[in-house]
């Protein structure tokens, strides 16, 4: 890398944003973690220390727009730029639909889908005065196949809205040297998904939807993001790379 590089990663307080963290702190990134766990984040950021990084710790709720207006500003107060941002936060609510209030649709798409629009096109703005810049989001398979249950209804039409905002977004920053992909994770052995999903819904997800039969470890996600932000990635912008398990071959 020419200079240190700067990067944002959301949902950094464990699962996949901790991962990819994790991965961007080996390669000698600058990072700034942001994610509404303060004690899990601060834990993140405290083993990354430990390796030698300088991190920048961003406790705030992403579903609230002025908040998550001020991610941005303040990383580039801190580190003068931005160069990396990874949309890996979200939430999911399991919930029958009869069962779903405003307040929860809200909290859902606000998190999952308005954060993202917001932090690119903020990142985005300061990318352009240097001509370079890498965005990744992360999807889900329900942006193929409809989720598994209508339970999941809220979290994957929130990222049905991220594939799109994906596409926008890597047309608008192609000229200026920014490409932006989109990962599509299939199940992952994460808190969310654990905490959120029956063990029963987990089994029959394995011995019926995924060919590999198993979850995936965060790692081998976070792996993919790692390489789309980094100069080995400098063709691909718009695309879907999905890590799934053989879920996407149904």
């Amino acid at each position: 890398m020419p200079d240190t590089r700067v990067a944002i990663v959301t949902g950094a307080a464990g699962g996949l944003g901790a991962a990819v963290a994790g991965l961007l702190a080996e390669s000698g990134h600058h990072l700034a973690l942001v994610d509404s766990r303060r004690e899990e984040l601060e834990s993140t950021a405290k083993r990354l220390r430990v390796s030698g990084s300088t991190v920048k710790v961003l406790a705030t709720d992403l579903s609230d727009w002025s908040k998550c207006n001020r991610v941005v500003p303040e990383v580039v107060e801190q580190f003068g730029r931005v160069d990396i941002l990874v949309n890996s936060a979200a939430i999911l609510l399991r919930q029958a639909m009869e069962e779903v209030t405003a307040a929860d649709f809200d909290q859902v798409f606000y998190t999952n889908t308005r954060s993202v629009f917001l932090l690119s096109r903020a990142a985005i703005s300061d990318m352009e005065t240097r001509g370079w810049g890498r965005i990744v989001n992360v999807t889900s398979t329900g942006v193929y196949e409809g989720g598994f249950t209508m339970s999941s209804a809220m979290y994957e039409s929130s990222k049905g809205a991220v594939a799109v905002l994906t596409k926008m977004f890597a047309k608008h920053g192609a000229p200026n040297g920014i490409l932006v992909n989109t990962v599509c994770p299939g199940g992952m052995r994460t808190r969310m998904l654990l905490e959120q999903t029956s063990a029963d819904l987990v089994r029959r997800a394995e011995q019926e939807l995924i060919p590999l039969r198993r979850l995936a470890d965060p790692i081998e996600v976070a792996q993919m993001i790692a390489w789309l932000v980094s100069d080995r990635a400098s063709y691909a912008t718009g695309a879907e790379f999905d890590i799934t398990g053989g879920i996407a071959l149904h």
